[in-house]
């Protein structure tokens, strides 16, 4: 006599799931070694996950496996706790293949679900994007006058140039820099660079006597400063810091020359008007002052009227400070307008994120569970 079952086969929905376990990860082991995610030494295209920490969320399989087995002990518990002849009128007859085959489909839609959030990339893809690209070159005033502590009685011009062009670095974002010295004459410090570690190790060690020839040739300085350059369609732009004392030719044809080279100059004049002495030696200020041949003290002033003509000429921006403290906002805030001037248009190759094809997976399997859930099964009778 045929009769439906009230119970399930425990034993062997638990052999069903370990073997079903031995099954996926030794085939989840082989596919990810041989597409070389577990092969250090393997070359080309490999697939990688963003985010791998995802994965730690598997063992919570092992509480959803026991919750469910705990589950299934408990209804066959109470089928047999019940009479053999009220049974079919209390219970629904109940299959083992019909059980395990809805854990299964739950079960793997949850690790399908994990592998989707740890974002599988596998190959690449073409991504056009744009870069605003900026090289900036700082011109710096190294002249004896820049040893004057007009500003602050404890701070040289230079040693507040130096720490304003620190904060500068600080603010900027990516941008290529370079730095040019110049008084009598000019020369390269630091050629472009995006390292900005470097450029401040470079500013810290300028000091006024690295020129050797004294004055303030801000001619031959923009030349050296537009020189530095190189060829790449981007925004360029000079940052010239210096307290206006020009002893040379007058920069009109050189200001020119930028103009239409399309290299924008920023000024930062340091000084002030009331000025201050000029030290033989910072180094050694028991020397005193410098003095002229008639033996009166040398007192250097910021120049604002030239700095302004300067910048005007050239078509740029000047800004004067006579604060231990520059404020640099409006500094920054034309470098800023300088970088929106120029955008280049690029194509990346990017990894693809694969995510979707274990989503698309787990979704299917939560349908599955679902429907499968809520439909009527056929029952397996077994013998009594």
């Amino acid at each position: 006599m045929n009769n439906v079952s009230y119970t399930y086969r425990l034993k062997l929905i638990l052999a069903g799931v370990l073997i079903w376990e031995a099954i996926f990860w030794s085939m989840s082991g082989v596919v990810l070694f041989l597409i070389g995610y577990l092969d250090p030494t393997a070359t080309g295209q490999q697939i990688g996950f963003k985010f791998p920490g995802q994965f730690w969320l598997l063992v919570f399989l092992l509480p959803i496996l026991g919750v469910y087995l705990f589950n299934v002990n408990n209804l066959n518990r109470f089928a047999n706790a019940a009479h053999p002849t009220v049974r079919k009128y209390i219970l629904q007859p109940v299959s083992s293949f019909n059980s395990f085959l809805t854990f299964f489909f739950f079960r793997n839609a949850i690790v399908l679900l994990i592998f989707a959030m740890a974002q599988p990339v596998f190959g690449t893809k073409k991504v056009n994007g744009t870069m605003e690209s900026l090289e900036l070159v700082v011109c710096l005033d190294v002249s004896n006058s820049m040893n004057t502590k007009d500003v602050s009685s404890d701070m040289s011009r230079l040693e507040i140039a130096k720490r304003a062009l620190n904060e500068l670095l600080n603010k900027l974002h990516g941008e290529k820099i370079g730095i040019s010295v110049f008084a009598g004459g000019a020369f390269v410090q630091l050629p472009l660079t995006g390292d900005y570690a470097a450029a401040k190790m470079f500013i810290s060690e300028i000091e006024t006597n690295m020129v050797s020839k004294q004055g303030t040739n801000i001619s031959e300085a923009l030349i050296v400063s537009s020189d530095m350059f190189s060829e790449a369609k981007t925004t360029k732009g000079i940052i010239l810091v210096t307290d206006g004392e020009n002893h040379e030719a007058n920069p009109a044809e050189i200001l020119l020359k930028i103009k239409e080279k399309k290299i924008q100059i920023s000024i930062l004049g340091l000084g002030t008007t009331q000025g201050g002495p000029v030290p033989i030696d910072p180094l050694r200020p028991e020397l005193g002052n410098k003095t002229t041949a008639t033996g009166r003290t040398v007192i250097s002033r910021v120049n604002p009227d030239f700095i302004k003509t300067i910048a005007s000429k050239a078509g740029g921006f000047a800004t004067l400070s006579s604060d231990e403290f520059p404020d640099l906002s409006e500094l920054l805030t034309q470098i800023n307008q300088m970088k929106r001037a120029e955008v280049q248009d690029l194509e990346f190759d990017v990894q693809e994120n694969r995510y979707q094809i274990p989503l698309f997976a787990s979704l299917i399997l939560w349908c599955l569970f679902l429907v499968w859930t809520k439909l009527p099964k056929q029952i397996k009778k077994v013998e009594q």
